[in-house]
């Protein structure tokens, strides 16, 4: 009977030192001391949890210390954890950043690659318009195309290398405007002093007069019809029908 219940006893002192605060050194395992002196990572904490757990878990009786061993550990792991959640956290950011920073260099591209395009046409389109003002002005004497052109040479810049094809083609249509503006007021004088149209150029004889009607109080038109506004010679009669004529 005696050594039944010292036998016990040694069995449940055993037990006692697995789990009170001041446990024996035979069951000392170092989790305290290694608690004391912290972990390096979080899966070196994870693994401090899982034996302070573990000895909670055996723990019958007198559990404090084994406890707050495992509430120190799970601390270590809770740091970590934050620390881990809050790199990934920013990381995620600065991922979000450099590609809203991505897109936003991607859409300013695409905008100054339209407006480039734009502008090469709105480019093109001037120099078409300005061609045809240069032919226009140069070549049929168009007033409104000398125009254009002297607008154009006021607003280029000073090393414009159109500038002196414009000019030279604003100089031939201002040439062409001065020659049938003289051209006009000789026929207007003609018309008011009642003289046949000159001959044409070439030398060659002038065309035959066509017949042209007469009638009383009517002025004939050397084109062969009469004048839609005059009843008597006088400035303007005919200025679009050849001039003045006698009536047959």
């Amino acid at each position: 009977m005696s050594r039944l219940a010292v036998s016990w006893l040694s069995s449940l002192a055993v037990l006692v030192a697995g789990c009170h605060p001041g446990g024996g050194s035979r069951n000392d395992d170092g989790l305290r001391a290694r608690l004391a002196r912290g972990c390096r990572s979080e899966p070196e904490c994870l693994v401090l949890e899982l034996e302070a757990r573990a000895r909670v878990d055996r723990c019958a009786s007198f559990c404090e210390g084994a406890e707050a061993d495992l509430r120190a550990a799970s601390a270590l792991v809770a740091r970590y954890r934050r620390e881990r959640e809050a790199r990934q956290a920013r990381i995620e950011a600065q991922r979000q950043a450099d590609e809203a920073a991505e897109a936003e260099r991607r859409r300013a591209e695409l905008e100054a690659a339209e407006e480039a395009r734009r502008q090469e046409e709105a480019a093109h389109a001037a120099e078409l318009e300005l061609a045809a003002s240069e032919l226009a002005c140069a070549q049929q004497g168009d007033a409104a195309a000398c125009d254009a052109l002297l607008r154009h040479l006021a607003g280029a810049a000073p090393r414009d290398e159109r500038a002196a094809q414009v000019r030279a083609s604003l100089v031939k249509g201002r040439r062409l405007l001065a020659e049938r503006e003289a051209a006009m007021a000789a026929e207007e004088q003609r018309e008011a002093e009642g003289a046949p149209a000159p001959a044409r150029r070439g030398g060659g004889p002038s065309a035959p007069a066509r017949p042209r009607p007469a009638s009383e109080g009517r002025v004939c038109c050397c084109d062969g019809t009469l004048s839609p506004t005059c009843t008597y010679v006088k400035r303007g009669c005919c200025s679009h029908h050849g001039g003045v004529c006698a009536c047959p």
